[in-house]
């Protein structure tokens, strides 16, 4: 059997308020490696989804970690990233929430606790989906893949360099 190729971890961070996204950094920094990359995308109209619980003028940001990681360390990802949202939970609601992804050659990969059409169910109510796929020198999105990861191709291509420097 093929040994588990590793990836390259990112994080999607979206926020309201800076102090809980700084509180999250820095356990992700302490957990999982220092941050080696990021991208502010800022404020979206298509973030109306997480407004009801997280209030209006969500920021979003992809952070890169300097953390090669096996494949099937998503679920454990996945996992960790709720429990560390559950702990800055305010009157129950989020003030953070965190998608683990992981980048390697050919794709990059988001968890997700919600199931969709196009996500693949991992396990433990986890499930994984394939947001941009590289060919042709650069990724592409895909039919399902979410605005800010389609308007942030630049910045996952930067990454992948970053991700074959590591390798090699």
């Amino acid at each position: 059997m093929k040994r588990n190729i590793k990836a390259l971890l990112l994080f999607a961070l979206m926020y309201k308020d800076e102090e809980y996204l700084k509180k999250a950094e820095e356990e992700i920094k302490r957990d999982w490696g220092d941050i080696i990359f990021e991208k502010y995308i800022g404020i979206k109209d298509y973030y109306k989804y997480y407004e009801k619980e997280m209030g209006e003028g969500l920021h979003k940001k992809f952070v890169a970690i300097d953390n090669l990681i096996e494949k099937d360390k998503l679920i454990e990802l996945k996992k960790y990233s709720m429990k560390l949202e559950d702990k800055y939970r305010i009157n129950s609601n989020r003030t953070v929430n965190i998608d683990p992804i992981y980048l390697d050659m050919f794709q990059v990969v988001v968890a997700s606790s919600k199931d969709k059409g196009s996500r693949i169910y991992l396990g433990e109510g986890v499930f994984a989906e394939i947001e941009l796929l590289y060919h042709h020198g650069s990724f592409h999105p895909l039919l399902w893949t979410y605005l800010d990861y389609k308007e942030n191709i630049d910045f996952f291509n930067e990454v992948r360099k970053i991700y074959l420097s590591k390798r090699s």
